[in-house]
């Protein structure tokens, strides 16, 4: 028998990774390596500010999960990147009878299954004072990203560095295949297609060229 798992239960895993670029890998391993079966490790790769609702394998992890099962996860904040939403989660799996052991927290990975009802008490206060810190911590830090990104943005900006999309202007391509248009040569669709704009975009532009030619 496994490490993660019991007679009657399974052990799941979830892991989180914030873009496509980066690896899951080295959390999968860590996961396997307490007991999880790899066909039972679910992984997203999205970032944490997507709602849970939202995040596909996460979805499939929740109907596949049953009381008396564990899931393991890597950090708290794979869960979410908003304090609120981490406990909102955890409360989810606490009320479906569903132990969550946090590979970086180690009190929630202790086995207390032996302990009389006051020590169990003890363990589980000790264990959710230590969860409402992290929590709060995990939310402190991404608040801190977020101002030292709004603060590097505002000095950009006051260097004259401009942000956004950059804006698509009439050049000599557009008004070689906008004459055509006008001509009948070609249909507004194969001008978009030799311009490479959307309609939207290619309609705008004209607007705009026929209102300074006028």
């Amino acid at each position: 028998m496994k490490k993660g798992e019991s007679n009657n239960t399974r052990a799941y895993g979830y892991v989180r990774v914030s873009t496509k670029e980066q690896n899951p890998e080295r959390q999968v391993a860590e996961l396997i390596g307490h007991g999880v079966n790899e066909r039972d490790i679910y992984v997203d790769k999205i970032t944490g500010r997507t709602k849970a609702d939202n995040r596909p394998e996460y979805q499939v992890l929740k109907h596949s999960i049953r009381p008396g099962d564990t899931l393991y996860i890597h950090e708290l904040d794979r869960l979410g990147r908003n304090k609120a939403v981490i406990l909102e989660e955890l409360r989810y799996y606490k009320e479906q009878g569903i132990r969550v052991k946090i590979l970086d927290l180690p009190t929630t990975m202790q086995d207390h299954s032996g302990k009389d009802g006051l020590g169990s008490l003890m363990y589980e206060l000790i264990n959710n004072v230590i969860i409402e810190i992290m929590a709060t911590m995990a939310q402190a830090e991404l608040e801190k990203i977020k101002k030292r990104q709004r603060e590097g943005i505002d000095v950009a900006m006051a260097n004259g560095i401009k942000f956004g999309r950059r804006k698509i202007e009439v050049d000599e391509k557009f008004i070689v295949h906008y004459d055509e248009w006008k001509a009948k040569k070609i249909t507004a669709v194969e001008a978009m297609k030799r311009t490479g704009l959307k309609r939207s975009t290619f309609y705008n532009l004209v607007k705009e060229y026929e209102k300074k030619d006028s």
